[in-house]
């Protein structure tokens, strides 16, 4: 697979969970660059229209000879969207994505769709930061591992959603998700070393996550 990190301007995340995946293609959205300079790493290629950056962070970029490709600011995308497509246009099929969480829930909820494109793509795609780790599935069957992050949850993704689990503590069947409950399959927990769920129509975004 054609492995690719994105590093986007939301949210800042840990060092740690930077080098994780720091043996990938490193494309960095715009503001993205303030956690090259905070942590002094390296990156392949900086897109954007550069009015996230602040100026240390771009000289940081230019003193370690980070290419750069700018885009004008009047454009009908997000830095982040117009990394993502970029990554899908070179043939990137597995993609982790910091950075694309944080005060903006508009670029949040545009972020989260990008998953069900890439999706729709035949792309892997996870959206990840120190507390959340958010992937998109549609109908099919799927595995998770017990991690850091105690909380697993569906969240309906279209009209109506219906799923079966196998190694959570709340076991459901043929349980469905619509607008009546929402919140129906959140803050479940995985009991064993591997939970598997299986969407068996319509689709979810599934989130793990901590306090």
């Amino acid at each position: 697979m054609k492995k690719a990190l994105l590093i986007s301007g939301g949210r800042q995340v840990s060092r740690e969970l930077i080098e994780k995946y720091s043996d990938r293609f490193i494309l960095v959205a715009d503001g993205g660059a303030k956690l090259l300079k905070k942590y002094e790493l390296d990156a392949d290629l900086l897109l954007g229209d550069l009015d996230s950056i602040d100026e240390e962070s771009l000289y940081y970029v230019k003193k370690h000879n980070i290419k750069i490709k700018k885009f004008p600011k009047k454009k009908d995308f997000t830095d982040t969207a117009l990394c993502l497509d970029y990554l899908f246009d070179e043939g990137y099929d597995d993609i982790i994505i910091l950075g694309a969480l944080g005060t903006r829930l508009d670029h949040e909820l545009a972020n989260l769709s990008y998953l069900k494109k890439a999706y729709r793509c035949g792309v892997s795609a996870k959206i990840i930061d120190n507390y959340n780790e958010i992937t998109y599935a549609e109908e099919g069957e799927y595995e998770f591992y017990k991690s850091d992050k105690k909380y697993f949850s569906l969240i309906n993704a279209g009209d109506k959603m219906n799923f079966t689990t196998k190694g959570l503590y709340y076991e459901v069947k043929n349980l469905e998700v619509n607008s009546e409950n929402p919140s129906r399959a959140v803050s479940n927990e995985i009991v064993a070393d591997k939970a598997i769920i299986k969407i068996n129509y319509g689709a979810a975004f599934i989130i793990q996550s901590r306090d």
